[in-house]
């Protein structure tokens, strides 16, 4: 993985220095479109660069910027004819470095105002307090040489900090990831690697906030399992949670997250993951019980801002969970794409709305698009199911009070109340 990031860190430059030398048109038995390598490629692929390019790309990689050079066998033909091109390939290099007046080759790295907005997030940690309590989650990360402080940022890796709008989340510097995973506390589950605004769902919905007794609750779209297992958490691993993926190996990933996070209701818990799609779940059946439902539908993804999609060159978002895709099987425009998934999500909430017991429920995307945000709540709070059911936003004063962003009035349509629900970006 971080070969491939790397390379496609540096692909502008990678490609600018090979057009330069022109290596497919000097060595086309290795590298030109004619290479073996795609002669025996999967014939089924539909469109994209040769895999003699991108081959190519992460060699050329390798070569100019890996210490160790390009690791194969040192009499591998493709490796023993790139070598000879080394130093003009250098040479290319330091030409493009002055034309572009940078002060190192390092500076030639494409994405440098995103990595500076990823460097700038906090590694956001929950504790899973169905295995240790916070108290000694604190106490275990101090013996490991983290720093409990109160401040609003952390200037040292050892520094960390709780969260002051959800309980039970951490804040860690950055680069304090590697070291957080080689901690027992992570590897037993009483770790959970979560953003914050993944955790504002389960916060918000806290069912023993709401009800005096053990309840039913809902995971709609439970995969990977994080909010899944924030909510049993939450639930004390008392009452009844039921986890739905449809996606088969989405659904494995659940169960295994499930298990780790110590929450199955067949290992103790109260969480019982099904194979289901939501839209498929009759409310009057199997759903007559439910009373709190978290519902996280698939959307564009656009709100995570420490994803990688910057290194490709697909100028819009990846849809979170699936893409929403035309019939030639070509990926939509992104108006297009985001009116499919402002309908699919539109669709899920009003099935919810139908849930008899139902008495609260939190609809979550992790998008910056108003269309799946303001636009979607004002349209479903329109529909007949709203109605019929008596459905209104909850009040600030019971949604993250502390939390100041929220949504934007003019995507509302003026409506103040409806923008003062939260905005986690």
């Amino acid at each position: 993985m971080a070969l491939v990031v790397n390379t496609l860190s540096y692909k502008e430059t990678l490609q600018q220095v090979l057009a330069s030398v022109d290596i497919a048109k000097r060595e086309p038995k290795w590298f030109g479109p004619g290479a073996s390598l795609n002669r025996t490629a999967d014939k089924t692929r539909a469109s994209g660069p040769l895999l003699s390019e991108c081959l190519l790309l992460v060699l050329v990689h390798d070569l100019l910027f890996a210490s160790r050079g390009i690791q194969a066998a040192k009499a591998w033909p493709p490796k023993e004819r790139l070598e000879k091109y080394k130093s003009q390939l250098h040479a290319e290099l330091v030409r493009l470095q002055i034309r572009r007046k940078k002060k190192s080759v390092e500076e030639l790295r494409s994405g440098e105002a995103e990595r500076k907005i990823a460097g700038r997030i906090p590694r956001w940690c929950r504790v899973n307090t169905l295995k240790v309590s916070q108290a000694e989650a604190i106490n275990q990360l101090q013996k490991a040489g983290f720093t409990l402080v109160d401040t609003e940022t952390l200037d040292q890796e050892h520094q960390f900090a709780r969260s002051r709008h959800v309980r039970h989340v951490l804040a860690f510097h950055p680069k304090a990831t590697s070291k957080l995973m080689s901690l027992p506390l992570f590897r037993t589950g009483g770790l959970i690697l979560q953003d914050l605004a993944s955790c504002f769902p389960a916060e918000v919905l806290d069912p023993r906030t709401w009800a005096s007794s053990e309840v039913d609750a809902l995971d709609a779209t439970s995969a990977p399992g994080n909010k899944t297992s924030h909510l049993s958490a939450l639930m004390l691993g008392q009452g009844t949670l039921t986890a739905l993926e449809r996606a088969p190996q989405r659904f494995k990933t659940l169960v295994k997250m499930l298990d780790r996070a110590g929450c199955l209701a067949s290992r103790g818990g109260n969480v019982h993951p099904k194979k289901d799609d939501f839209l498929a779940m009759e409310p009057l059946g199997d759903g007559a019980l439910v009373r709190f439902m978290l519902l996280d539908p698939s959307c564009s993804g656009s709100g995570i801002v420490n994803r990688l999609d910057y290194l490709t060159s697909q100028d819009d978002e990846q849809d979170n969970i699936e893409q929403v895709l035309p019939d030639d099987n070509r990926p939509a425009p992104l108006d297009a794409r985001l009116a499919s998934l402002a309908a699919l999500q539109q669709r899920m909430i009003r099935h919810a709305m139908t849930f008899p017991s139902l008495e609260r429920f939190t609809y979550s995307t992790c998008s910056v698009h108003e269309e799946e945000n303001e636009h979607v709540v004002k349209a479903v709070l329109e529909s007949p199911e709203a109605k019929e059911g008596h459905w209104s936003l909850a009040p600030r004063s019971d949604v993250l009070p502390t939390w100041n962003e929220r949504g934007r009035p003019e995507a509302c349509g003026g409506d103040e109340k409806m923008a003062s629900w939260p905005c986690a970006m």
